[in-house]
């Protein structure tokens, strides 16, 4: 700053004494311009060079002595170079050490594993690290001068209500959850005020914590189901043995129709009744090594048969060469037997479903994808319930007990489903050596 007066002061008393000489007065401009882009020194040999040449070289004479006029020339050519070469270094040095600055923030916010946006006061993005572009599927160059509103335009709460200062806002973007705080970053000048944006993925965390719950729900279901089953179960098998002789006892072939149609309404209540005691305790086994490949490969006629005379079509596409899976090998069965009945009720003839298998992170997955009618939104919550179910013919049992055996594997299921498009649900285990290593530990 101090320089830059020291410029304008002198400039204008140059020019005032100079004004009416245009031919010495327009040699400031190579020498500001050289002193500029070089720096002072650079520039104070140049304003001697261009001197020389001014003054004794056009001449032709260069035994002819210096002019005071002359003199005085040199050096307010030279004073310029100099003043503005020491404003000219400290922009230089200022501009290097903004530079600095932004590429040492740049760093710092790479290291986190949450994604991190600066904006301007208008809204605009002018920071952002990489890990954006694993949240929004956008390269973050194209980003820069776009405004951060437009990367919230289908969540909840909308962008519009979010305040400007605000710690752990929970927002909602299709199937993603995210922990949102926003901060102000003030600098020197009003008009320098920033905002930095903190977005972590709380997906995960929040599918643990609705697995905890229904698990939760699970165990209390289970343990009230448990006693109603064992006290239903007894009168129900005397209630069937009567139904049997009375069948064989009448002689009205009315009678006895109706004493069948009783006998398997009465079967019906019995296989509720097992399911409700599977869900408050699935039968024990004993956890050992399996090939998960191996387990579709044997059941898949069996579990495909009646989908197949629907009309439905069916693919298989899995990973050889997985790693074994510590589970129990009736209960994995019955988990891809419900998978697969519930993908063969939401399709009808034409559709399609798939069965994958894979590894994600060293887990084991399964994954049943089918083309039918996909599931509303407003269910996928409560799919996992006991006796949650859309269909007049279902108990509300089957994913509940899918869930329960899961959870005792201490695997993971979750479900991806779009109303009209169809359903994915993927099933996830650990291999036997993690299981191995943490009951070992």
């Amino acid at each position: 700053m101090l320089y830059s007066i020291v410029l304008i002061i002198f400039t204008l008393l140059f020019f005032s004494v100079y004004g009416e000489k245009v031919y010495v007065s327009i040699y400031v401009i190579p020498v500001a311009l050289i002193a500029m882009t070089c720096g002072p020194y650079i520039g104070i040999a140049a304003t001697i060079i261009l001197g020389f040449s001014i003054f004794f070289l056009q001449e032709y004479n260069l035994s002819q002595r210096f002019s005071i006029h002359e003199v005085t020339t040199i050096l307010c050519l030279l004073i310029l170079a100099w003043l503005v070469g020491q404003i000219s270094q400290i922009s230089i040095l200022h501009t290097l050490q903004l530079a600095k600055e932004k590429k040492f923030l740049s760093g710092l916010i790479e290291t986190f594993s949450g994604g991190i946006i600066i904006t301007n006061l208008k809204g605009e993005i002018i920071l952002c690290n990489k890990e954006i572009e694993n949240i929004f599927k956008i390269n973050k160059s194209n980003l820069m001068g776009q405004m951060e509103t437009l990367l919230w335009y289908d969540c909840s709460p909308p962008v519009f209500q979010w305040p400007q200062n605000f710690n752990n806002l929970e927002i909602t973007t299709g199937s993603k959850s995210y922990l949102v705080s926003r901060f102000i970053l003030t600098g020197p000048g009003p008009e320098e005020i920033c905002y930095a944006t903190v977005i972590n993925d709380i997906t995960e965390h929040k599918q643990q914590q609705l697995q905890l719950q229904r698990l939760a729900t699970l165990s209390a279901v289970g343990e009230l189901a448990a006693g109603a089953a064992h006290e239903i179960r007894n009168p129900l098998t005397t209630v069937r043995g009567f139904l049997q002789l009375l069948r064989e006892k009448v002689t009205d072939p009315r009678t006895a129709e109706l004493s069948q149609l009783a006998i398997e309404e009465v079967d019906h209540i019995n296989n509720i009744v097992t399911s409700m005691l599977q869900l408050a305790k699935p039968e024990n086994g004993q956890i050992g090594p399996l090939d998960i490949n191996q387990i579709i490969n044997e059941t898949w006629d069996l579990y495909t048969y009646s989908g197949i005379r629907k009309g439905i079509s069916y693919e298989k596409e899995l990973a050889y060469g997985l790693p074994l899976l510590a589970g129990n090998a009736k209960q994995i069965k019955q988990v891809l037997l419900n998978l697969l009945k519930n993908a063969e009720n939401a399709c009808n003839p034409g559709d399609k479903i798939k069965v994958n298998t894979y590894v994600d992170n060293h887990v084991i997955c399964l994954s049943v994808t089918d083309t039918g009618k996909g599931i509303v939104p407003e269910q996928l919550e409560k799919i996992f319930n006991p006796f949650y179910t859309t269909s007049s013919s279902g108990t509300g049992l089957g994913l509940a007990i899918c869930n329960r055996i899961v959870a005792d594997h201490q695997g993971t299921i979750k479900v991806d489903s779009q109303p009209g498009m169809g359903t994915t649900f993927t099933v996830c285990f650990r291999s036997i050596d993690v299981y191995k290593s943490n009951h070992q530990q």
